[in-house]
């Protein structure tokens, strides 16, 4: 039986619920001055603190919040996405919590981890220097009562604003020691100290106050010992955890669509749409990728390593594209292009080793033709495997159910086989008749067109929500967010980059035309849909690729305005409509292929869906 404590989905939503609200109202507002000030920063930082977020991974039992692996990650993300000086700042503290957590002496996780479960002490870490081949730069010999250290320690951030760091040198068997030592000049006696230069002058972030430190014969007590690693433990670490540095460059490339998307509103040009819906998919295909690589414990290192470059390389192509359509004033020095193109760069090399250098370069390097692919990681993590495939889509006939004011289906024979030699028939519908996608252009002058949708979107994962129930009580029903929840807690949290289709029940109506679209004698028309704050959940926090639904609306009849529509296609993700055979699906496991028509400029297709489970 496992006694340990297991953190609920739910505490793990509020914790990035909270970190979402401040990010967003307070910190990426002032992104700027935080990536400059440093007193700016320690603001920034401060308020994580004071909600309680520079514990995240510290046990509750002393005073932290103890999230899972898979939240943290959210985590970091989201913060890299709104500054990426302070994601920086606080992943040091966060990975120095973490090894006194990991740490054999008792002694000093009670000295430490109270006080950084409460907030009152801030911690970083020095010890990059191991990644380095070569004579050790950092020294360590065991001397009596402790060790005694000598060297430099090329990197270490926070200076003035943490209380101390976890240093690491080399013991002459090639073992490290780690120990905490005191973040500030320190003179034990006239010939054993700390000392620290100035911050370095950084191209970004430069906030941050990254400093070299200088150890002369400084001891290091045995109390004060967090670990003693064997030799080479950095570089299995490294290997470990080569996928954890990718969600600092995937939140830095969600910074670079929110500029993307802020320019379209202002320019409004086909091609910064198009660019912002072809980037948008990439990232949600690569974290998808990400996610379920994760969760393979048989994963091998150079599927790792593709990732990883893959999210640098989308990371630096985004926030390029940022610059891009920022124009010339992406030269200021303070503009959020420009300082997101310079965040990318620092989370090109954040923990790099040989290996992520040389999977980067050869990313990097791929002749132009293959850029934004990952032909080899597909082959290895996307494939599809099935035993039937199930029809999603109505026939289309003269006699479908159709949108008030849509053109009228028609079919004309222009040749026949008697006379021609053959049949053939000329067929004229609207866009969005039948079994249907909606493009961002049916909503938004600037939108993309149906044209303009990449191969790879349209092949997605999918769950189906069945709301049959509450629909055969209230026509009018909306999907809700209980109702999700509900849903998940019987199988589980909806995965990243899935469809959500939703099963009315109305499907069978379909043959019906009056009773399909169920309009009063008022002209209002009933039939269920998604709620807003249902979609908004759906897009925001479990990151869906798009909806789908079986009646003629994702949203509901009464909803005039097309909220659900406006929300989803803003993003833009796929919307289908009109769909069939529903009820047939699991709720999760099964792959869509959406076939449509590339109707140059259009605001939709007619589509064939096929559901592979």
């Amino acid at each position: 039986m496992n006694c340990d404590r297991q953190v609920s989905p739910k505490e793990n939503h509020s914790v990035l619920e909270i970190a979402h609200s401040y990010l967003l109202n307070s910190v990426a507002v002032k992104a700027n001055e935080i990536d400059s000030n440093p007193d700016a920063l320690m603001h920034a930082l401060q308020g994580l603190r004071d909600l309680g977020l520079l514990a995240l991974r510290v046990p509750q039992n002393w005073g932290g919040k103890e999230i899972s692996e898979e939240t943290f990650s959210d985590f970091q993300e989201l913060v890299a996405r709104y500054s990426g000086a302070l994601a920086f700042l606080q992943t040091q503290h966060q990975s120095a919590a973490a090894m006194l957590v990991a740490s054999s002496n008792s002694v000093l996780k009670q000295e430490y981890l109270p006080r950084i479960g409460k907030g009152e002490l801030l911690i970083g870490v020095g010890f990059s220097q191991l990644r380095r081949g070569g004579e050790p730069l950092t020294i360590a010999k065991l001397v009596p009562g402790g060790y005694q250290l000598d060297g430099i320690v090329p990197w270490v951030t926070g200076w003035g604003m943490f209380d101390d760091f976890i240093v690491a040198a080399t013991l002459p068997d090639g073992r490290a020691v780690f120990g905490v030592v005191p973040f500030q000049d320190t003179y034990q006696n006239s010939t054993s100290k700390i000392t620290f230069t100035s911050p370095a002058e950084l191209a970004a972030m430069t906030s941050t106050n990254t400093v070299t430190a200088n150890l002369n014969n400084y001891f290091l007590p045995q109390e004060r010992v967090v670990s003693i690693k064997p030799g080479g433990w950095i570089h299995e670490n490294d290997k470990n955890n080569i996928l954890r540095a990718t969600f600092l460059a995937t939140g830095c490339a969600f910074a670079g669509l929110d500029i993307i998307e802020s320019a379209l509103q202002t320019k409004s040009l086909p091609a910064i749409a198009a660019a912002l819906t072809a980037l948008q998919q990439e990232l949600n295909h690569c974290r998808t990728a990400i996610r379920q690589l994760q969760k393979n414990t048989h994963a091998q290192l150079s599927q790792k390593l593709q990732l990883r470059a893959w999210a640098i390389d989308l990371a630096t192509r985004i926030a390029h594209a940022a610059v891009t359509v920022s124009s010339g004033a992406a030269n200021y020095l303070h503009h959020p292009a420009q300082r997101v193109y310079r965040e990318a760069l620092v989370f090109t090399v954040t923990g790099q080793t040989s290996a992520v250098m040389e999977a980067t370069l050869e990313k990097l390097s791929r002749r132009w033709g293959d850029r934004g692919k990952n032909s080899d990681l597909s082959s290895q993590i996307q494939t599809i495997t099935y035993s039937r495939v199930i029809h999603l889509s109505h026939v289309i006939d003269t006699n479908i159910p159709q949108w008030r004011g849509d053109p009228a289906v028609e079919f004309e024979t222009v040749a026949e086989i008697e006379t021609d030699g053959y049949y053939l028939r000329r067929f004229s519908l609207g866009e969005h008749s039948a079994t249907h996608v909606n493009a961002p252009k049916s909503f938004y002058n600037s939108g993309a067109a149906i044209d303009q949708y990449a191969a790879e979107s349209l092949v997605l994962p999918a769950v189906v929500i069945n709301i049959q129930q509450q629909v055969a009580i209230n026509p009018d029903y909306s999907l809700t967010v209980a109702d999700i929840l509900l849903w998940e807690k019987q199988h589980g949290e909806i995965p990243l980059g899935n469809l959500v289709l939703l099963y009315t029940g109305w499907q069978e109506k379909w043959c019906d035309r009056t009773a399909f679209i169920n309009q009063d004698a008022q002209g209002n028309m009933h039939f269920p849909g998604f709620g807003s704050d249902a979609a908004e959940f759906l897009l925001n926090e479990r990151h869906i690729t798009g909806v789908g639904i079986d009646t003629h609306g994702i949203d509901s009849g009464q909803d005039t305005n097309f909220t659900i529509n406006n929300l989803v296609l803003a993003k833009p993700r796929i919307v289908l409509e009109n769909l069939t055979n529903l009820d047939q699906l699991p709720p999760k496991g099964a792959t869509l292929v959406i076939g449509i028509l590339r109707l140059r400029d259009g605001s939709g297709s007619p589509a064939g869906v096929m559901a592979l489970i």
